[in-house]
């Protein structure tokens, strides 16, 4: 822990305000906490989701959903939403058969609670089918929400496929983390003599 702070920045420019004076450092500790667990390799390990379908087949699937980016939080009157677009590739094991999945997932969470729902479609395409795809979940961001940062989630997920060879259920324990998190922040600033900080 005392390394994850030390690789924080220890204070925010004058001209954040009060209100945003915490977001540098959630910012950086977030990002250096995923380094140095190494979750920026997550879109290499596998997900691994049960399906069955269409006969009561039932069979197992590895994915790896990659998320380029998450948008940044939309606060609107409830819940705060963030959207999440991804590409998803999948092998079935059993009876091998690849898919790609194209979609976008829309997280929605109660304001200040780390627990909240989602809900993503996609379209599929596949040696076993070819349609589309609508999930339902529940999801827990790992850190802090802060409009500077992205959501880090574990989530349960239950997803529908719609296809010509029938259709599938599966469910899954999804981790996600969005490749923007590495790549610097919005929160940025100016500080007195014109130079601009990036809090990484």
């Amino acid at each position: 822990m005392t390394c994850l702070l030390a690789a924080a920045p220890t204070e925010a420019s004058d001209d954040t305000g009060a209100s945003e004076g915490r977001a540098p450092l959630l910012v950086s500790w977030k990002r250096s906490l995923c380094l140095y667990t190494a979750c920026f390799l997550e879109p290499l390990i596998p997900d691994v989701r049960y399906e069955w379908g269409p006969g009561a087949s039932e069979h197992w699937v590895l994915s790896w959903p990659i998320h380029p980016w998450a948008l940044p939080p939309l606060d609107i009157p409830g819940p705060t939403l963030v959207v999440s677009p991804f590409l998803e590739p999948q092998l079935r094991l059993r009876g091998s058969a690849f898919r790609m999945l194209a979609g976008a997932r829309v997280y929605a969470f109660p304001d200040a609670a780390r627990f909240g729902v989602l809900a993503e479609g996609a379209g599929l395409w596949g040696q076993d089918g070819s349609g589309g795809v609508a999930g339902l979940g529940v999801s827990y961001d790992l850190i802090e929400r802060h409009r500077d940062t992205v959501p880090w989630t574990v989530s349960v997920v239950v997803r529908r496929a719609w296809t010509g060879e029938g259709n599938r259920l599966d469910v899954s324990l999804d981790v996600t983390v969005p490749l923007n998190m590495f790549v610097g922040s919005p929160g940025e600033s100016r500080v007195s003599d014109g130079r601009t900080v990036s809090h990484r």
